[in-house]
C-alpha cells in the first residue's frame, strides 16, 4: 500500500463528508416520512430486527472487508479468494437466519419476527456481493466512487420504493424493502467503479486474511453490540403489552445515534485506511490521530450545544409530534455524543494498528455495562437508562483514550488540549443560540430556524474576530475551510500564512 499525500487525504475527507453527509441528510428524510405511516410498536420490532441482523452480518463477513483494507500488501488471487469466501457466508448465514427466525422470535416472544427477519435475511448474500468492490474503493481511498453511488442507489431505494411500500401499507416491510432494494443498487455500483475482475472459485488464497478479520470480527460485534445491546435486552424483556415504550426508546437511541453517524462511517473508512496505510510510522498516525481528535471536537461540542438546547425541535423536525416522549430520554442520551465521537477516532487507530484485543476487552466491559443499564430501564424508567448509557460511554472513552495514548506514546494534557477550541466554539454556540431557546415563544419551526441562524452568525463572526483562538498545534479548522471557500475576503482572513502576517 503506497502511502497517501495530504493532498490525497483532504480530497478523501472532502468526497466522504459529502456521500456521508448526504446519506443522512436523506436518511432523515425518508424516516421522517415513514413516521407518518408506522406506529410507535412497528418501530420497536424494526429496532428488535434490525439489530439482530446487524449482528449476525458481523459475523457473516468475518472481518474480510477491513483484512483487505487494512493488509499492506495484497494481490489479485487474495482479492479473487475474498469474494468468493464473502459470497458463500453471505449465502450461508441468509439460509441460517432463515431457518432459525422462529427460534429467535421465540426467544423475544414475539412471532411477527419471523417474516420479517425471513425478509430481511436476503440482505446477506447482497452484502456479500458488495463487499469486496466497496472494500477495494475505500483502500484506494476512491471515496467519490462511493458518494456517486448513494447518489444513485439511495433515492431510488429509500426514495421511491420505500416511500411507495409505506403509503400503500406495507408497514415494516417498507423499511426493510426499502433497505434491500438500496443494498442491491449500491451493491451493483460498486462493482462498476471497483474495476476488478473475478475468476474461478478458490478459497485457500484467502486465509491470510482470516487471523485478522477473525479478531477484527469479534471486535466489530462488540462494537455493534456497544450501540444496539441496550435495545435488544429491552426487546427481550419488555412484554409485548409494552411494543410502544420499546418503539420509543428505540427512536430516542435512533436521534441520539444520528450525530456520530457522520463521525462514525468518516472514522471507519477515511481514518482507518489512512492510518492503515502509515501504520508503522509513528509521527504521521500520532499526527492523524490527533488531529483527528481535534477536529471531531470543532465539530462536534457546538452540535451537542445545539442538540442539547433544542431536543423537542429537532424531534418534532425528525420523527413526529407523536414521538415527543423521547424528548426527556434524548436530552440525557445526548450528554454521550462528544464521547462517543471520541471513541470512533480510537476505533479507527486501534483497528489500523492491529490493536485490536485490548480494545476488545473494553468493548466487553462496556456492553457489560450497557446490559445493566438496559435491566435499569426495564425496572426504573427510560431515563435510569439513559443515565446508565452516558455513565458506561464515559468509562468506554477513557479507557479507549487510556489505550490509544500508550500505543502512540501521546500525553493525557495534549489529548484533553485538542478539546479547547471545540469548548470554545461550543460556548460561542451557546451564547448565540440561547436566546432563541429560553426567550422567544413562537412555533416550533420558527425557534428552530432563529437559533441555528444565530448560532452560525455568532461563530462566524467568532472566527473572523479571533481565527488565531482556533488553531491547535498544527491543525487548523478554519485554515481547512478557508482554502476551500470561493469567497475571496474569508479565504484570504483564515488562508494559513494570514497568522504569519504582521
Amino acid at each position: 500500500m503506497s502511502h497517501a499525500p495530504e493532498g490525497r487525504l483532504a480530497r478523501s475527507v472532502s468526497w466522504q463528508t459529502l456521500n456521508v453527509g448526504f446519506q443522512v441528510l436523506f436518511q432523515l428524510a425518508f424516516i421522517k416520512a415513514l413516521s407518518i405511516f408506522l406506529t410507535e410498536a412497528e418501530w420497536g420490532i424494526i429496532g428488535i430486527a434490525l439489530g439482530i441482523i446487524g449482528i449476525i452480518e458481523i459475523f457473516a463477513q468475518l472481518g474480510v472487508g477491513p483484512s483487505l483494507i487494512q493488509r499492506k500488501s495484497l494481490d489479485a488471487a487474495q482479492i479473487n479468494a475474498a469474494f468468493w469466501v464473502s459470497l458463500l457466508l453471505g449465502v450461508l448465514f441468509g439460509l441460517t437466519t432463515y431457518v432459525t427466525a422462529p427460534a429467535i422470535a421465540g426467544f423475544y416472544h414475539r412471532a411477527d419476527l419471523i417474516p420479517l427477519l425471513r425478509f430481511i435475511a436476503l440482505s446477506f448474500p447482497l452484502a456479500g456481493l458488495a463487499l469486496v468492490p466497496r472494500a477495494m474503493l475505500i483502500r484506494k481511498m476512491d471515496f467519490r466512487s462511493l458518494f456517486w453511488s448513494s447518489l444513485i442507489a439511495m433515492p431510488i431505494g429509500n426514495g421511491l420504493i420505500g416511500i411507495l411500500a409505506a403509503y400503500n401499507g406495507w408497514g415494516v416491510y417498507a423499511y426493510a424493502g426499502a433497505l434491500l432494494a438500496q443494498n442491491a443498487l449500491l451493491g451493483v455500483n460498486y462493482w462498476i467503479r471497483a474495476g476488478i475482475r473475478i475468476r474461478k472459485p478458490a478459497l485457500a488464497p484467502a486465509t491470510p486474511l482470516f487471523r485478522y478479520g477473525a479478531s477484527s470480527t469479534v471486535f466489530n460485534f462488540l462494537n455493534y453490540a456497544a450501540s444496539r445491546l441496550d435495545v435488544l435486552v429491552l426487546g427481550r424483556f419488555m412484554p409485548e403489552s409494552r411494543n410502544a415504550e420499546q418503539g420509543i426508546y428505540d427512536r430516542s437511541n435512533y436521534m441520539m445515534t444520528l450525530p456520530i453517524t457522520l463521525l462514525g462511517k468518516l472514522s471507519d473508512s477515511v481514518l482507518f485506511s489512512s492510518m492503515s496505510d502509515v501504520q508503522e510510522n509513528q509521527e504521521r498516525l500520532k499526527g492523524i490521530f490527533m488531529g483527528g481528535l481535534y477536529f471531531t471536537a470543532c465539530l462536534v461540542f457546538p452540535g451537542v450545544v445545539l442538540l442539547e438546547l433544542f431536543t423537542e425541535e429537532f424531534v418534532l423536525a425528525l420523527l413526529d409530534e407523536k414521538l415527543l416522549p423521547t424528548v426527556p430520554i434524548v436530552r440525557i442520551l445526548y450528554a454521550a455524543v462528544f464521547l462517543r465521537s471520541w471513541i470512533k477516532v480510537c476505533d479507527a487507530t486501534v483497528r489500523a494498528t492491529d490493536m485490536i484485543a485490548s480494545a476488545s476487552v473494553v468493548k466487553a466491559l462496556f456492553c457489560v455495562g450497557l446490559s445493566y443499564s438496559a435491566y435499569l430501564g426495564y425496572q426504573h424508567g427510560f431515563e435510569a437508562l439513559a443515565w446508565g448509557v452516558v455513565a458506561s460511554t464515559f468509562l468506554q472513552a477513557v479507557a479507549m483514550l487510556a489505550l490509544t495514548r500508550s500505543k502512540l506514546e501521546v500525553s493525557w494534557g495534549g489529548i484533553l488540549a485538542t478539546a479547547g477550541p471545540g469548548l470554545l466554539l461550543g460556548a460561542v454556540t451557546l451564547l448565540a443560540a440561547a436566546p432563541a431557546a429560553f426567550l422567544f415563544d413562537g412555533h416550533w419551526l420558527t425557534r428552530l430556524t432563529l437559533g441555528m441562524t444565530s448560532s452560525i452568525a455568532g461563530v462566524l463572526t467568532w472566527c473572523w474576530c479571533f481565527p488565531g483562538s482556533l488553531r491547535y498545534g498544527p491543525n487548523n479548522i478554519l485554515a481547512q475551510v478557508g482554502t476551500r471557500l470561493p469567497i475571496a475576503p474569508l479565504k484570504k482572513r483564515w488562508a494559513p500564512e494570514a497568522e504569519d502576517r504582521p
